[in-house]
């Protein structure tokens, strides 16, 4: 007695021919009445009478059936108990973020998640760029969300959005009448430079430095520090626009900024983590809250 054997049996039962079986198992008519016959055989039970091209039950068969359909419910029974133990044995997770986006976009990401689990426990920290991608490795990390960066091997990387920077100025400067900042506004002006590395590089900001040539006195590549620094009026600055909104009701002016700078943000994990069902869900969560982020900004807003 076999597994395919019992399969036939039912779908014989329920559909009430057996080619009608046949299609529901996509297989055809002289395989499920020759699975049938086997199934009679091994049982030393006849099961069915065939009865002008229909089949019923003999009451050995139908007592049979009965069993059956209750050994079927118990392994359907059985297939949703494991999937949901599957499902729930994660009862935490860990997320990395860098800078700006851990105070804004991935506390959005996180809220719609727990909202949808609010039994799994969430830890959030935020690294350094020179320690992100190794902490990418850690056994028990789940996903990263940060700049886009170079390619690292056995780290899966799922771009989010392409994002325009917007331009940071210190309360009661004399750019703030204009509703948008063009590049030569900026020729002469004291702007914040933004540190580049081996890892996180802001090639469009150098580009457009050497264009303007600004006084550049300060310089950083954490976010907070260069918003800081606008709001105190010591300099301006091309900016992610995520901290924006938090920035501008403690007095910085935000305004677009033309022609635009543009920067990719990144998820990663790790590629034997990519079929987990946290991976896909926090995927598309984050899909949704970085793509508002796309759209240039308005003063004040995003």
């Amino acid at each position: 007695m076999r597994m395919r054997q019992l399969e036939a049996f039912r779908a014989t039962i329920l559909n009430g021919t057996i080619s009608s079986a046949a299609k529901s198992l996509k297989t055809t008519q002289p395989t499920i009445s020759r699975l049938l016959a086997d199934l009679e055989y091994s049982l030393q039970l006849n099961l069915l009478h065939r009865r002008k091209g229909r089949v019923v039950p003999t009451p050995e068969g139908m007592a049979f059936y009965r069993k059956l359909d209750e050994v079927f419910d118990a392994f359907s029974k059985l297939k949703t108990a494991a999937e949901d133990i599957s499902r729930d044995k994660q009862q935490e997770i860990r997320i990395i973020s860098l800078g700006a986006i851990s105070i804004s976009v991935v506390p959005e990401i996180i809220e719609e998640f727990t909202a949808n689990h609010p039994d799994i426990n969430v830890t959030l920290n935020t690294t350094d760029v020179k320690s992100y991608f190794n902490m990418l490795m850690d056994e028990d990390l789940d996903i990263a969300f940060g700049n886009q960066m170079g390619e690292q091997p056995g780290v899966e990387q799922v771009i989010l959005a392409k994002v325009d920077y917007i331009c940071a100025l210190p309360p009661q400067h004399p750019l703030c009448e204009k509703k948008v900042i063009h590049e030569e506004d900026l020729i002469g002006e004291k702007l914040i430079a933004l540190d580049s590395d081996d890892v996180l590089a802001f090639h469009q900001h150098t580009d457009l430095y050497k264009r303007i040539n600004p006084v550049t006195q300060f310089s950083t590549q954490h976010s907070a520090n260069a918003y800081s620094l606008v709001n105190k009026g010591l300099c301006s600055g091309v900016l992610e626009p995520f901290s924006a909104p938090i920035w501008a009701a403690m007095g910085v002016n935000i305004r677009p900024f033309k022609p635009t700078i543009s920067y990719k943000y990144s998820a990663y994990f790790k590629e034997d983590k990519k079929q987990s069902w946290v991976i896909r869900e926090l995927l598309d969560i984050a899909g949704r809250k970085f793509k508002k982020y796309e759209t240039p900004p308005q003063q004040g807003t995003l």
